[in-house]
């Protein structure tokens, strides 16, 4: 029987936190992640789970060499605002969905992973496509709901964006598993208290 996303607290020896594309490129010039700063203060606050042992997952998206995340470019690396411990784990994609041909779901199964806590840029794209799969693959999926944002479109702005894609996950289910939207609060004070 599919575990549904609002059965229990995460089981913090079986939960990651999973911090998608908080990159340079993202975080400075004309197209400005919506809300960047008070984001990655709260994916710190949210990190900080590794003191409840739940595993912290950095995955960072990058194009060819030619290409504007490059491997090791000033836009591919990761915002000094954001903290990261050694014992954080890196995954690297070419593509939206953060286990399209990574190494992303062979470590989670290695260390027994039920749940997933997702966060980071952006929103439509990347943390969508992650959170579909995670929910595919029958992983508990939660997303910080004030923890991942994107830049503003010609058509709609970031922070109608991220109410939108709130919405979204809250009302449908393409597993039947569901995903648990929770603000940043409640997951602390909930599911790693």
């Amino acid at each position: 029987m599919a575990r549904k996303a609002d059965e229990g607290d995460l089981n913090m020896g079986k939960t990651v936190v999973i911090v998608i594309d908080v990159q340079q490129m993202f975080f400075d010039g004309p197209t400005r992640a919506h809300c960047a700063d008070e984001v990655i203060d709260g994916i710190n606050r949210l990190t900080a789970a590794r003191e409840a042992n739940a595993p912290v997952f950095i995955v960072q998206h990058e194009s060819p060499a030619d290409g504007p995340l490059a491997r090791e470019s000033a836009a591919w690396q990761l915002p000094a605002a954001l903290n990261r411990e050694a014992s954080d784990t890196s995954i690297y994609k070419t593509v939206g969905d953060s286990f399209q041909n990574t190494l992303l779901h062979e470590n989670l199964r290695e260390r027994g992973i039920e749940s997933v806590v997702l966060c980071g840029y952006a929103t439509e794209f990347c943390v969508n496509a992650t959170a579909r799969r995670a929910e595919w693959l029958d992983l508990k999926t939660v997303i910080a709901s004030d923890l991942h944002m994107t830049a503003g479109k010609p058509h709609l702005s970031a922070d109608k964006i991220v109410e939108h894609q709130n919405f979204v996950w809250t009302h449908s289910s393409m597993s039947g598993n569901g995903v648990k939207v929770l603000p940043l609060t409640d997951i602390l004070d909930k599911e790693f208290a």
